[in-house]
């Protein structure tokens, strides 16, 4: 190699190390210029794909590859078929069979070259690979037993995160959390040098708190990685870290911060790993449903039927619009014979409509699941969810005493979980039990239950909650003003009436009577200057131009 080539190439590959992007882009688009060096064409693919360009990062990869192979250095070469190539063929182009045949071929290199910390990599490519919990567990306990032959820090450390999100996966949620805290720590505490490295393992910590719905150690984590991102440039929080984050965001009622994160997310992906941008979309769609917004959730839904995240959004829409039946199929769909924390929301909200159904043997069946499963797990959303369904069914039987005391079980660890959209749901199911028997109470837990829901904009559970405070004889709350001539309820009423639907229809949507909505209409034709549907809704779409 020239002199001059070798220094660009040492540079670049500092500048890789530290973070810098753009230098190291600089320096080894030079080296990289009229060489065959497989080493130069690596680390250049490395810098352009952090640029970014990933066309010009797969042909280097492959270029690299076929020059480790002709020198015989099959260790180099199984790294980028296994962690490289197969990884961008499926997350950028979702080519799954080249991905599949790339990691194939990582395998069979791995075989030949033995215990290394190259087909250490190899086997947790694997098992990214697989949705086969027993085969995800295989590579990974191949990856381990390198490592104790190895002893690659890098390697051992994100194997551990690897090991802890499989066993999330599987249900072991305290197993698995604390796996995932000592790779994390290894990272702040600086023993992890890798920096892609130490974004694999905040991801990993990240998905699997998302998944646990544990808030509260998702934030503590975020704190802790953020600095850890500021002290070395590294800008941690990619495409995927940022949709799991998005999801926490949204779990803890922050939605304005959790769209932030998942608009990013969807342009992140649109220029980089654009074959997985519907994970955030999804989640998007569960933001969506929680504000009540649900044509726009339906439509974002549309195609996902099937997506694992996409179940609890897609049932509550159907169980918003009144459509029982899909509600219910959507979840048959995704729920086993078995209860566990990554599926605990789902059976809770299985027995929230199988009540609404009037059917009590199969909201019996999902709150006797959720009682052996919260007995077996320590989480605090994992007793909620279970307090939450005991005061559905209870409630359901007549039994008010026990729905009370176990609704306000399940408020305290709503609370304790960080999950203000379900502890504010809780609020309104121990209103509206109590609306007969002690209206103060009830009056005062749907007020507390309403400021929840207008804070998140979760506007229809705001509705419901203004519609019985109505009928306890309070105040629901007044249309606050908006920029232009309507009030905020006459913006929401023109919204519905532009999408098609009827005076009936909107007064359902919006637990309003019918005249109050005819009312509203009757107001938005007078400032607006219109004299008819048709009228006011070419108006607005003028606005919405505008």
């Amino acid at each position: 190699m020239h002199a001059e080539t070798a220094e660009q190439l040492e540079q670049g590959k500092r500048a890789l190390a530290n973070g810098d992007w753009k230098t190291a882009h600089e320096m080894l688009s030079r080296a990289v210029t009229g060489t065959d060096d497989p080493d130069v064409r690596f680390h250049y693919a490395r810098a352009a794909e952090w640029a970014g360009d990933f066309r010009e990062a797969l042909k280097y990869y492959e270029r690299a590859f076929t020059g480790y192979s002709e020198k015989g250095r099959f260790r180099e070469a199984a790294y980028i078929a296994g962690r490289e190539l197969s990884f961008l063929h499926a997350a950028v182009y979702g080519n799954t069979p080249v991905a599949e045949g790339w990691l194939q071929r990582a395998l069979d290199l791995a075989h030949e070259i033995g215990d290394c910390t190259e087909a250490g990599w190899v086997e947790l490519a694997a098992a990214t690979m697989t949705d086969d919990p027993d085969t995800k567990d295989r590579h990974i306990a191949r990856a381990e037993a390198i490592t104790e032959v190895t002893r690659d820090v890098n390697l051992r450390f994100c194997t551990m995160a690897h090991a802890g999100v499989a066993r999330v996966i599987r249900g072991q949620i305290v197993e698995g959390i604390r796996l995932l805290d000592t790779s994390a720590t290894a990272v702040i505490s600086g023993e992890v040098t890798d920096y892609v490295v130490a974004g694999e393992i905040f991801c990993h910590m990240l998905f699997s708190c998302e998944a646990a719905q544990d808030v509260v150690r998702a934030d503590k984590w975020l704190t802790a990685a953020t600095e850890y991102g500021a002290r070395t440039h590294a800008d941690w929080i990619p495409a995927i870290c940022r949709t799991h984050y998005g999801g926490i965001l949204t779990a803890a009622g922050r939605l304005t911060d959790a769209e932030e994160q998942l608009s990013s997310a969807l342009t992140l992906y649109d220029a980089s790993y654009e074959a997985l941008r519907s994970s955030a979309m999804v989640r998007l769609a569960d933001l969506r449903v929680r504000q009540g917004r649900f044509d726009e959730a339906a439509r974002m839904l549309a195609g996902f039927e099937f997506d694992s995240i996409a179940v609890r959004p897609l049932a509550r829409l159907h169980f918003a619009r009144g459509d029982l039946g899909m509600a219910r199929r959507v979840l048959a769909r995704a729920l086993t014979n078995e209860c566990t924390p990554m599926n605990a929301a789902h059976w809770a909200l299985l027995a929230e409509i199988a009540v609404v159904a009037d059917d009590i043997a199969t909201a019996n069946d999902a709150e006797s699941r959720l009682t052996q499963l919260s007995q077996q797990c320590e989480l605090p959303s994992i007793h909620a969810y279970s307090e939450y369904a005991s005061g559905l069914v209870r409630e359901a039987a007549g039994n008010n005493d026990e729905a009370l005391a176990a609704y306000d079980q399940a408020l305290k660890h709503f609370s304790a979980a960080a999950l203000p959209l379900e502890a504010a749901r809780t609020r309104f199911s121990i209103a509206h039990l109590t609306a007969t028997t002690d209206p103060k109470t009830a009056a005062n837990e749907a007020q507390t239950a309403l400021g929840v829901f207008d804070t998140m904009a979760a506007q229809f559970e705001a509705d419901q909650t203004a519609s019985l405070l109505r009928q306890l004889g309070q105040p629901g709350r007044r249309s606050p003003r908006t920029p232009g001539p309507l009030t905020k309820r006459e913006d929401e009423v023109l919204r519905l009436v532009s999408e098609g639907w009827t005076n009936d229809e909107i007064a359902a949507r919006l637990f309003l009577s019918k005249r109050t909505v005819e009312h509203h209409v009757s107001s938005i034709f007078r400032k607006l200057g219109v004299s008819s549907r048709a009228e006011a809704i070419a108006v607005a779409l003028r606005g919405e131009e505008g």
